[in-house]
């Protein structure tokens, strides 16, 4: 009886270190995040990202994205919670993006098993 309370717990254990290590965050590239833009060129990527863009109404957002593998969502969310984009990199992959309230705007981008590129700035008028 003790050797097969062993075996689960042993077997409990196992399971418990494969699932968190399946669920960790990991990324593996080049991450660039400032007031006005943000940046992944994405090797290897599971998990979410976050990043918050300072704008001004009348800002025009420049936003390129490329799912190459795996799959990647990103979602641009306006100061009030609206969301002003939402997309996974594979119909549209180069568009403009007029922002028409001032404000921090949230950028949230989801991965599973993903490379690709994930580009959005202010764009200079």
């Amino acid at each position: 009886m003790r050797r097969k309370l062993l075996f689960l717990l042993f077997i409990i254990s196992g399971l418990f270190v494969l699932f968190t290590a399946c669920n960790q965050n990991n990324f593996t590239g080049t991450r660039v995040a400032n007031s006005d833009s943000y940046r992944l060129d994405i090797e290897q990527m599971n998990g979410t990202d976050t990043h918050v863009l300072t704008l001004t109404a009348g800002d025009v957002l420049d936003v390129r994205f490329q799912t190459e593998r795996g799959k990647l969502r990103m979602e641009i969310k306006a100061p009030d919670g609206a969301l002003v984009y939402t997309g996974n990199g594979e119909e549209a992959t180069d568009f403009t993006l007029n922002i028409s309230d001032s404000g921090e705007y949230s950028v949230r981008v989801e991965a599973k098993d993903a490379s690709g590129k994930i580009y959005v700035r202010r764009k200079s008028i």
